[in-house]
C-alpha cells in the first residue's frame, strides 16, 4: 500500500478537528497466550497511581499486539470513602493470579499498608518474571454509566512453556577456523 491509500485509508470517517488520533481497537475478548512484558507504577496527572501490566500477546491474529491491565490497591475512593472491600479483594487476587502464573509466590510483606510502598515492591517482585508467558482471558460486560464503554475483565491460566534455544555443538568446525566465502553468496 503506497502512502497515498494509507492515508485514505487512515482519514476514512475521521475528523482531524475532533476526532483522537488513537483509534485502535483494543484486543476483542477471547483467550490469548500472552507474555508479562513489563510491569510499572504510573502515577497520572490526576494523582491517581496503579499497577500496571503490559501482557504482549505471543500467537494468534493479535501476535505483538498489547493489552494493559491497571490495577489499584486504593483503599478511599477519590471522595475519601472507604473502598468498597470486594473491589480491593478482587485487585487484590488480580495481582496475585497473575503472580502464581510465571510462577511468582506472592506473600503478605508484597502488600504494606502504604499503597504507593506496595506498588514498588510489587514492581521490584515482578521485575524477574517479565517475559514469562500466560494464558489470558478478556471477556466484558456491560457498564450502565458508559454503555460505550464497556468493562474488560481479565482471568489467567498457565501459559505455553517456551524453552530456550539449544546450542548446536560444531564438530566439523574449530573456533579459530575461518571459512571462505565467494563474493557472489554475499547478500550485500
Amino acid at each position: 500500500m503506497g502512502l497515498q491509500d494509507a492515508f485514505n485509508q487512515a482519514t476514512k470517517d475521521w475528523d482531524a478537528k475532533k476526532d483522537s488520533t488513537n483509534q485502535s481497537e483494543l484486543i476483542p475478548a477471547g483467550t490469548y497466550q500472552v507474555m508479562l512484558d513489563k510491569v510499572d507504577h504510573p502515577v497520572y496527572k490526576s494523582g491517581w497511581d496503579c499497577l500496571r501490566f503490559s501482557m504482549q500477546v505471543i500467537k494468534g491474529k493479535y501476535a505483538s499486539r498489547k493489552e494493559q491491565l491497571r490495577v489499584s490497591l486504593a483503599t478511599k475512593t477519590t471522595k475519601g470513602k472507604p473502598m468498597p472491600d470486594f473491589v480491593v479483594s478482587r485487585n487484590i487476587r488480580t495481582i496475585s493470579k497473575i503472580g502464581a502464573m510465571v510462577d511468582l509466590t506472592m506473600t503478605p510483606d508484597l502488600f504494606p499498608d502504604n499503597e504507593t510502598d506496595a506498588y514498588e515492591k510489587l514492581v521490584k517482585a515482578f521485575e524477574p518474571y517479565e517475559g514469562k508467558t500466560l494464558e489470558m482471558t478478556i471477556t466484558v460486560s456491560p457498564n450502565k454509566k458508559d454503555p460505550d464503554n464497556p468493562y474488560r475483565n481479565y482471568d489467567f491460566g498457565p501459559g505455553i512453556k517456551v524453552e530456550e534455544p539449544k546450542v548446536e555443538e560444531k564438530a566439523d568446525m574449530d573456533s579459530n577456523e575461518t571459512m571462505d566465502v565467494d563474493d557472489d553468496k554475499l547478500p550485500f
